[in-house]
């Protein structure tokens, strides 16, 4: 199956993102659209995969600063698992946003903590109790070089 990954930070994308978080993360506090709206107002991102009109899975991350960037949430929905699908929106944030990156991550969930470390993420300290079920978390954390100006005169303005 080919996942074609596109930003959507628009409506369309905040309920991608809601959805995701109902079906996916049921355990976990919910996103919902407004709430997601709001983040891509201040800089956010979401990216959804698909296969023609049919949504396989999606991405959302908070811009902190022009460097910083937190991976919010990150999911496939169950029947599009372990297809690629996930590796295929990792690459499309990659190349769509500079700087460093974090996310937390249960310690159970071997299979993302794979996907991050494929990526170059690394675990940088394990929480306790991090998640309103009780679960520790791992904080794993991208560091890349800020992006440079490509002239000078892109520093002054």
């Amino acid at each position: 199956m080919k996942a074609t990954v596109k930003e959507e930070n628009n409506p369309r994308g905040a309920s991608v993102i809601e959805r995701l978080s109902e079906e996916v993360f049921t355990r976990y506090a919910r996103w919902d659209s407004a709430s997601v709206t709001m983040y891509l107002r201040l800089g956010g991102k979401v990216f959804v995969a698909y296969n023609g009109e049919e949504v396989l899975g999606g991405a959302f991350l908070r811009k902190l600063t022009d460097e910083l960037w937190e991976l919010t949430m990150i999911g496939v929905f169950p029947d599009y698992r372990m297809r690629g699908v996930g590796k295929a929106i990792m690459r499309k944030i990659l190349e769509s946003v500079r700087g460093e990156i974090y996310l937390h991550v249960s310690v159970d969930n071997s299979p993302a903590i794979k996907l991050y470390e494929d990526f170059g993420f690394l675990k940088v300290k394990r929480i306790s109790r991090f998640y309103s079920t009780g679960e520790d978390a791992y904080l794993m954390v991208l560091k890349r070089t800020p992006r440079r100006p490509e002239k000078e005169s892109d520093v002054r303005g």
